[in-house]
């Protein structure tokens, strides 16, 4: 909330000396014996608000507006950000509304992460990573269910009874590879995109030391690549969602690396994108070089 002048009651720009609507001024003497707040910086000055990070009065001249609107004083102006996101309040909020506020923050406001608490313990990243995976493994496994499990009905409806042959017992095992096909996704799908992570966050973390953007350690790449996965959370939208998601978490990572490790966009760019830009350049070189091959010595 923007502090208020005392002569006017409107509110004021912190950092101003004059009042913009009456033109009074901002810097009021402090009066012995006064009850009103002294500035904690100037204790000849009157408090006119107080900082949302320390909480310390503070006079026009020490006010500031920090990236998100709130209020500062010019001690904690320059201080590293230190702001708590939902997810390291979710004692308090509880962890289902902790976990969708800052699926919110991450994926709608992402530039915000710059403010954010850098460090985090690996199984908070983890946890908050597994969650983002669920949806997607279990609409996946709904998928692969509903698919092999209206097979067996749409083969007999398309296929000649003469195509049909034996007990029915292939039909059976169709039915039984869709139930198959569930188990793995649920329950091997979230282990496997924790340790895809894990893996992506090491690369990432080499990517960002040898460009020279990191200053800090790999527990805050791997929290900043974790937040990243907020965007999987769009696979509970069957086919689309797993179409859009890998590409809304890359530029989420952007974000999260400039963010949580203060660096610039150039280190930021390098380490979200230069590994998968790496494997496909591999990946198509070796497909490449496989049809050039098969295609040289084909009779």
């Amino acid at each position: 909330m923007r502090p208020l002048c005392p002569t006017c009651q409107r509110p004021f720009t912190p950092g101003a000396t004059l009042c913009a609507a009456c033109g009074a001024s901002l810097l009021l003497e402090a009066r012995p014996g006064d009850t009103l707040p002294v500035c904690a910086e100037h204790p000849t000055l009157r408090g006119l608000g107080t900082c949302e990070r320390c909480g310390a009065f503070a006079c026009a001249r020490c006010l500031r507006t920090d990236a998100l609107g709130g209020t500062r004083c010019a001690r904690c102006e320059g201080l590293d950000p230190d702001q708590p996101l939902p997810w390291d309040q979710r004692e308090t909020l509880g962890t289902l509304p902790a976990f969708w506020k800052t699926l919110v923050q991450v994926m709608l406001r992402p530039d915000t992460l710059r403010l954010a608490r850098a460090e985090d313990s690996v199984g908070s990243s983890l946890y908050f990573t597994l969650l983002c995976a669920l949806p997607v493994c279990v609409v996946t496994g709904l998928i692969y269910l509903g698919i092999f499990s209206a097979m067996p009905s749409l083969m007999q409806y398309l296929l000649p009874p003469e195509k049909l042959k034996g007990d029915g017992s292939g039909l059976e095992m169709v039915r039984w590879m869709g139930w198959g096909f569930f188990a793995v996704s649920v329950f091997l799908g979230p282990p496997l995109f924790l340790l895809l992570t894990l893996a992506s966050a090491a690369v990432d973390h080499v990517m960002l030391r040898v460009t020279g953007g990191v200053p800090r350690g790999f527990r805050v790449t791997l929290r900043a690549n974790a937040l990243s996965q907020a965007a999987w959370t769009l696979g509970a939208i069957p086919f689309l969602g797993t179409q859009v998601a890998p590409f809304w978490a890359l530029v989420s990572r952007v974000y999260a690396y400039r963010g949580l490790h203060r660096t610039t966009w150039g280190p930021a760019f390098a380490g979200a994108l230069l590994a998968p830009l790496l494997s496909c350049c591999l990946c198509g070189g070796g497909y490449l070089g496989l049809l050039v091959y098969i295609f040289k010595h084909a009779p």
